[in-house]
């Protein structure tokens, strides 16, 4: 079995801190944007999709080129509980879409590797299409999931139909009583990433916008942080793991 791994980030800002850490090199002969770290034996890929994952079409090149042992939903997510507070790491037990339809489970042994490296468990992981901006929503998502995100149960389901073992790794950024009042699918090109021209437009028309920026800033920076060096470690661990128990790795499950 290849010794590879594949991760996915929505955007460039969420892999900036852990991409700096760890001093990943560019891929430059990749049509799409690639990069490259090595965690022992371990080659882990690392690339963009976008918010809402429009370029995940870009995955099945990468599979094939890398032959993936494994892959990983990386990024940021919404607190939809009161207990999940900005900069906590969660592993994904479920992640679903809306209307909890399509669920579909990790292998337990990753969800046990990620557990030993500090992430918490959440049992359910929801994706939907669009950013999450109102505590009524958060409350109302919140009945049935743990957190949110745009592109988790989109990329599981497409790695389980192509045989790649995969989990969602994420960190919290907004909790359930932060609300979103800036804009962000306005500030987002075709591919999903987040335009600055775009956000200063906006800022531009609604200054008294600033400070809540700058909240979220302050705490997707803390996230972010947090979520390199738990990806460091879980990446430690996983190179150990590999060569003793890859068997394991390979068994999605589904829940009834």
């Amino acid at each position: 079995m290849p010794n590879n791994a594949l991760v996915a980030f929505a955007l460039k800002e969420e892999f900036a801190p852990w991409r700096r850490k760890r001093r990943f090199r560019t891929i430059a002969d990749s049509p799409h944007p690639v990069w490259s770290a090595f965690f022992g034996s371990m080659q882990v890929c690392v690339t963009l999709v976008g918010a809402g994952a429009p370029d995940a079409d870009i995955l099945d090149s990468l599979i094939s080129r890398y032959q993936p042992s494994l892959a990983i939903v990386a990024g940021v997510a919404a607190g939809l509980k009161p207990h999940w507070r900005p900069g906590d790491i969660f592993v994904a037990e479920s992640v679903t879409g809306p209307g909890m339809t399509g669920a579909i489970s990790p292998p337990t042994r990753l969800v046990e590797i990620a557990a030993s490296c500090g992430a918490k468990a959440a049992r359910t992981l929801i994706t939907v299409p669009r950013v999450v901006r109102t505590v009524r929503e958060k409350t109302r998502l919140g009945s049935s999931a743990d957190a949110v995100d745009m592109e988790s149960t989109t990329l599981m389901n497409y790695w389980s139909a192509r045989g790649v073992p995969a989990v969602a790794l994420r960190a919290i950024v907004d909790p359930l009583e932060m609300a979103m009042r800036f804009d962000f699918e306005m500030a987002m090109d075709a591919h999903g990433q987040v335009k600055i021209s775009r956000i200063f437009e906006q800022l531009a028309r609604r200054p008294q916008l600033l400070p809540d920026l700058l909240r979220l800033a302050r705490l997707s920076r803390k996230a972010t942080l947090k979520l390199a060096g738990f990806l460091d470690h879980f990446f430690e661990q996983l190179n150990t793991a590999q060569s003793t128990d890859a068997p394991e790795l390979v068994r999605f499950r589904r829940p009834n």
